[in-house]
């Protein structure tokens, strides 16, 4: 879109969707996300499924993450719509699964000041994302939900967040998508060490190899107790 054009808050994240070629999103309305969900009333190409809870919306963009190879998007409102969204945030962090999740939050005037379903969604999520936003200037829009789309399936591919004040929703703005990302300190890198990939072997050769291995090395099978669960152990 070269042209500016003159909307909300709200039409700009669809207009911003539509231009990263989202063609389905997942997610369920709330207070504070309501503007966006009334833009969708007044017209746009993304289709919204409606879940039934958030983790649920969150699952949801992740499978079709998965299936279909292209960043998945979920909506979700704030404060426990928000919390909600941590174990399918932590789920895509933890599979590198690119996943965009768009989050109401309390007008820019309350924030901080333990108001009615505010909560810190951005803090809550900084270990499990791969980076957030809280925008709080509808004019930082635009560049914030390009740069969102292109941290999440850049690099290793994982989630992000975007969590928007309820008022940058409602508030006007020239609209104007950029054709290019401004993140100056964003490298990922390209390359990886050849000692970290393991090399592709034929299935004849890797189950002779597997079975000389079972024989020579003995097993070791740690406890699920802690963290170590999340290694894929076996319970003792």
């Amino acid at each position: 879109m070269s042209r500016r054009t003159k909307m909300l808050g709200s039409d700009a994240i669809l207009r911003a969707l539509e231009q990263e070629g989202v063609d389905v999103a997942f997610g369920i309305p709330g207070g504070a996300i309501l503007p966006t969900y009334d833009a969708m009333a007044r017209g746009t190409s993304v289709r919204h499924v409606l879940a039934r809870h958030e983790q649920g919306a969150g699952h949801m963009a992740e499978g079709y993450a998965r299936a279909s190879g292209r960043v998945g998007v979920a909506i979700a409102t704030s404060g426990p719509g928000a919390t909600n969204l941590v174990t399918p945030i932590a789920d895509a962090w933890m599979d590198s699964t690119p996943l965009v999740c768009i989050t109401g939050q309390v007008r820019s005037s309350l924030i901080g000041t333990d108001a009615f379903q505010e909560t810190d969604a951005t803090g809550i999520t900084m270990p499990i994302v791969k980076h957030s936003w809280l925008v709080q200037d509808v004019e930082e829009l635009p560049q914030v939900l390009k740069a969102a789309f292109h941290v999440a399936r850049t690099g290793r591919q994982g989630p992000v967040l975007v969590d928007v004040a309820k008022d940058v929703q409602e508030a006007e703005l020239e609209f104007e998508y950029p054709e290019e990302v401004d993140l100056p300190g964003w490298k990922p890198p390209r390359k990886v060490h050849p000692k970290q990939v393991r090399r592709r072997s034929s299935p004849r050769s890797a189950r002779s190899s597997t079975r000389e291995a079972a024989s020579s090395t003995p097993t070791l099978v740690p406890s699920c107790s802690g963290s170590s669960s999340r290694l894929g152990c076996r319970p003792s």
